[in-house]
C-alpha cells in the first residue's frame, strides 16, 4: 500500500471538534486504499501525533502553543486580518511546516502529495515535488482563489497550478474563475466538490432533545463568524420575520471574533428573545440542529476575503431533509436551484431574505417539496463514497 501525504491548514484538532472536518472525512475514505499521512497546524491542547480514524496525523508547532493564532477559529485569512500576532507568525508557520514535511516525506516514504489550498500548502507542495520528484495534486477550496487577486498572489497561484500534476476545484463558479485566470491549465483541472457523511447528516427525530424550542419555528445559521458569511444580513432580516411569524427563532452556530459585532447588532435590534448564539458545535450536534430547524440560511457575501466558493453546510442540511435558503454569492447557485431544492435571494438584501424566510415558514407545501428534492440531491451527488471514488481515480492515474 503506497503512502500519501495530505497537507492542510483546516483539520479537526481532536475528536468531535467543531473545526470543519471535510479534509479528515475525505482522507479517511481514501485510507481504505492508501496509507494516508496528514500534516496540519498544531493547536493548543491538541496532540502533535496521533491516530485519528484510519489516518496517521502529525501537527506542526509554529509558536508557543497557547499563542498560536494563524489557524482555526474564524479561518486563516480572517485571523491574519484581525490579529497582529497572527501576521508576525506567518513566516514561522511556513518555515515550521516546510521543516516538518521534509522529515515526513523521508520518514513515511511518501509516494504522492495532496495539498489542500493553493496557499500555503500548494506552494509548499511545489517545492517538495521538485526536491523529491513526487507527483502532486492541489485541491482548491475557493478562499485560496477568490481572496487573492493582486499581481503578487496571482503569480504564486500561477506557479502552483502550472506545476501541479493535477488540480481539483470544488464548484463550477470557482472553476470558471480559475480558468479565466489560467486557461492554459484546463486539461489538468477536475471538478470534484467536497462531500458529506450521510450516516451523520440524515433525517431523524430530535424534538425530545430540544424541548426548550418545542413552540418555536427554528431558523438556523451554521458557519464561521466572519464578514464573508453574511450573518449580519440574516440578523437584520429578523425584525421583519418576527413581525410576521411571532414564534420564529434564529439559532447561530459558529465561532470567530466577528461574533462580538453580531451579538451587539442583535441587541441593538432588540432581538434578544429571538436570536440565540450557541458557539461552535461538532458534526453530530450540527446534524441534530439541522433536523430541528425548519430552514437553514447561508447569507454569504462577496468581500475582500473572497466569495462563497461552495457552501457544504447547505448539502449537510439538505441531507437532513431541512429546507435551505442561500444568497446569490459565488458557488451557492451551483447547489441551490431556486424554487426546486431551495430558495435564492440577492446577497446583502435583508428585505428579500426576510420575505423568503417568512414564505418558507408559512408554506408547508413548499417546505415539503424543497425538503424532498434537497434530500435526494444531497444523497445522489455528495455522499463521501461517491466523492472519494473520484479522488481515488486521480491517485491511481498519478501512481501508475
Amino acid at each position: 500500500m503506497k503512502n500519501v501525504l495530505v497537507m492542510t491548514s483546516t483539520f479537526p484538532r481532536w475528536r468531535n471538534d467543531s473545526t470543519p472536518s471535510f479534509v479528515f472525512a475525505l482522507s479517511n475514505s481514501l485510507a481504505e486504499n492508501y496509507q494516508i499521512v496528514v500534516l496540519a497546524p498544531h493547536a493548543y491542547r491538541a496532540a502533535e501525533k496521533e491516530r485519528m480514524g484510519n489516518l496517521k496525523v502529525y501537527r506542526f508547532r509554529y509558536f508557543f502553543p497557547k499563542y498560536q493564532k494563524m489557524a482555526y477559529g474564524a479561518g486563516m485569512l480572517p485571523n491574519i486580518k484581525k490579529s497582529f500576532l497572527a501576521k508576525i507568525q506567518l513566516p514561522l508557520f511556513l518555515f515550521s511546516q516546510f521543516r516538518k514535511v521534509k522529515d515526513l516525506i523521508e520518514k513515511e516514504k511518501i509516494s504522492l502529495i495532496h495539498a489542500h489550498w493553493i496557499i500555503p500548502q500548494g506552494l509548499m507542495g511545489i517545492l517538495l515535488k521538485k526536491k523529491y520528484k513526487l507527483p502532486l495534486i492541489v485541491t482548491i477550496h475557493g478562499s485560496d482563489l477568490f481572496a487573492f487577486k493582486n499581481k503578487f498572489f496571482r503569480r504564486i497561484q500561477k506557479i502552483v497550478v502550472e506545476n501541479a500534476d493535477m488540480v481539483t476545484i470544488n464548484s463550477r463558479t470557482a472553476e470558471k474563475e480559475l480558468l479565466s485566470r489560467f486557461p492554459e491549465i484546463k486539461n489538468k483541472v477536475t471538478l470534484i466538490p467536497m462531500g458529506i457523511d450521510t450516516t451523520i447528516f440524515r433525517p431523524k427525530k430530535v424534538k425530545n432533545k430540544f424541548k426548550e424550542y418545542k413552540n418555536d419555528k427554528i431558523i438556523l445559521f451554521v458557519g464561521r463568524l466572519n464578514e464573508q458569511k453574511g450573518a449580519e444580513y440574516l440578523i437584520k432580516a429578523m425584525p421583519h420575520v418576527v413581525s410576521q411569524v411571532a414564534n420564529a427563532k434564529l439559532l447561530v452556530i459558529g465561532e470567530g471574533n466577528y461574533g462580538i459585532y453580531l451579538e451587539k447588532l442583535a441587541n441593538q435590534l432588540r432581538l434578544g428573545n429571538s436570536i440565540k448564539f450557541l458557539g461552535p458545535k461538532n458534526q453530530h450536534e450540527v446534524a441534530d440542529y439541522c433536523n430541528l430547524a425548519e430552514v437553514l440560511v447561508l447569507p454569504s457575501v462577496t468581500t475582500k476575503l473572497g466569495t462563497e466558493a461552495f457552501g457544504i453546510v447547505l448539502i449537510e442540511a439538505m441531507a437532513c431533509g431541512t429546507c435551505v435558503i442561500g444568497s446569490s454569492s459565488g458557488g451557492i447557485k451551483d447547489i441551490i436551484k431556486d424554487n426546486v431544492n431551495g430558495l435564492i435571494f440577492q446577497e446583502r438584501n435583508s428585505k428579500e431574505l426576510a420575505d423568503k424566510i417568512t414564505r418558507m415558514l408559512n408554506d408547508d407545501k413548499l417546505r415539503k417539496k424543497l425538503s424532498k428534492n434537497g434530500l435526494a440531491y444531497a444523497r445522489q451527488n455528495y455522499d463521501w463514497r461517491i466523492i472519494s471514488k473520484k479522488f481515488l481515480k486521480l491517485y491511481e492515474q498519478l501512481l501508475k
